[in-house]
């Protein structure tokens, strides 16, 4: 979740309409089953092949200044390193508010007799950058020109940079998935100072766990239930799916985000194609279920998936199906 100073809750209050809410400090993916690297650096190189994927989200939809998301990975096995390597790029404009993220991943996978363990490392930069001249407080005058009366919001652009570092683990067998990563293990304070303001943004600790089966119930048909679970430490959100896969080319579902009241957030429903050999496009849309229903006409996420195999082996190995399908 972003940790926020002073008045820096009424840039928040201003990003998403008129409700101070506390946001997950990473951008939230409904179909985070297919793109399992973005979160965890220990997942390059498991997909035995180059593997692309691009990912726009559009949150809220109908609420003013609502968070635009965009997510590229890039990631293959690199066997001279016994393991994976990978590139993760995120964006992310919320009103006022961008964050971008650069990261390099490394993993180290082990191949075993059940399937493939892997540990991985990423490192890269964070960005922050606040416009000021979009931001408006309660007691600012904005008839002439821009004056928030506030000695910590800027008037201007501001930005700000800090080293930014995950470490995560991996199991994939024949039927099984499951991942553990820590974002953000080293907390970072990322100052966005100009004449006149002096804001400050922490990078907190994030914490993921997400397992998926897939279970073959015919040979046409089969079905994959998935949990991803987030916390920073102190507050927890949990979600599942349950995808119905016909012929390993067509897939629907739905899924739910939350599990109190203080939790709920929506009602997911999914679908995808696999167009050809190498490529596969999903969509999502998330029915607000939060305090924001009342604003949000939604959320609608498209995913589009890249894999060929770049490296044909000397001789057949045993075939590791991967739960992701």
């Amino acid at each position: 979740m972003k940790a926020v100073k002073g008045s820096l809750i009424i840039i928040s209050i201003f990003l998403l309409g008129s409700s101070y809410t506390s946001a997950q400090q990473d951008p939230q993916f409904s179909q985070h089953f297919l793109n399992p690297v973005a979160f965890n650096p220990s997942y390059a190189g498991m997909d035995n092949a180059l593997s692309a994927t691009t990912q726009f989200r559009s949150q809220y939809v109908g609420i003013e200044g609502h968070p635009v998301i965009q997510n590229l990975t890039v990631h293959s096995p690199v066997p001279l390193l016994h393991g994976g390597l990978g590139i993760n790029l995120l964006n992310e404009q919320t009103g006022a508010l961008r964050s971008t993220f650069l990261a390099i991943d490394y993993s180290y996978i082990i191949k075993t007799k059940p399937g493939n363990f892997s540990i991985g490392f990423a490192g890269g930069l964070a960005q922050i950058n606040v416009d000021g001249s979009k931001l408006r407080s309660p007691d600012g005058s904005y008839q002439n020109g821009i004056n928030h009366n506030d000695n910590i919001l800027p008037i201007i652009p501001v930005s700000g940079f800090a080293a930014d570092f995950s470490v995560g683990t991996f199991f994939t067998g024949r039927n099984l998935s499951v991942g553990i990563a820590a974002n953000h293990v080293i907390p970072q304070t990322i100052k966005l100072s100009s004449e006149g303001s002096n804001l400050e943004f922490s990078l907190e600790r994030q914490y993921y766990l997400q397992a998926g089966y897939l279970a073959r119930l015919t040979k046409t048909f089969n079905l994959r239930p998935s949990i991803m679970m987030k916390s920073n430490g102190s507050a927890l959100q949990a979600e599942g799916d349950l995808i119905v896969i016909y012929n390993d080319i067509i897939w629907a579902g739905a899924g739910y985000r939350g599990y109190n009241d203080q939790t709920m957030d929506a009602i997911v429903g999914l679908v995808g194609v696999t167009i050809s050999e190498n490529f596969r496009l999903g969509y999502s849309y998330d029915y607000t279920t939060s305090a924001l229903k009342g604003a949000s006409n939604g959320s609608h996420e498209l995913v589009l998936n890249y894999i060929v195999n770049l490296m044909k082996p000397v001789r057949p190995g045993k075939v590791i199906y991967t739960p992701r399908f």
